[in-house]
């Protein structure tokens, strides 16, 4: 209590300072954003799906974006993580497997390396797409 009363109370009242506070502390501009992205059911994986075909280019940048929220619902939303659930995986294969952008061999190495035991069929059609696996990591 002792301590408490010799803490001039004027010190503790923000407005007495005229200059303003800097709501970005310095740093924040370097914070990405991304890290508080998420996918979090299949219509709005179905949306980024539906944008990498609309995607054209070899971008890394899109490419490390788009697999990481799509490895991100698929392996690590739901229980048991590490887990791709074998509806999950049709799913996804149906959507990838007859046309496959850029971005897919990316995005199954993504999922061969973050799943415990990839089932054959995800190994098998990540072998299978050519080698430019474009910034799998």
């Amino acid at each position: 209590m002792a301590i408490l009363a010799q803490v001039d109370v004027a010190q503790l009242d923000p407005a007495r300072d005229s200059a303003p506070v800097d709501p970005c502390p310095q740093g924040a501009a370097e914070i990405d954003l991304r890290a508080f992205l998420s996918v979090s059911n299949r219509e709005e994986a179905e949306q980024l799906l539906m944008l990498d075909r609309l995607n054209t280019t070899t971008d890394t940048t899109w490419t490390a974006f788009f697999v990481e929220l799509m490895v991100g619902f698929l392996v690590w939303q739901h229980e048991p993580w590490g887990v791709i659930a074998e509806a999950d995986l049709d799913w996804l294969l149906g959507h990838v497997a007859d046309a496959p952008t850029p971005s897919t061999p990316a995005l199954l190495f993504a999922l061969v390396r973050e799943v415990n035991n990839a089932p054959e069929r995800l190994l098998r059609l990540a072998m299978k797409l050519p080698r430019n696996r474009l910034a799998a990591g």
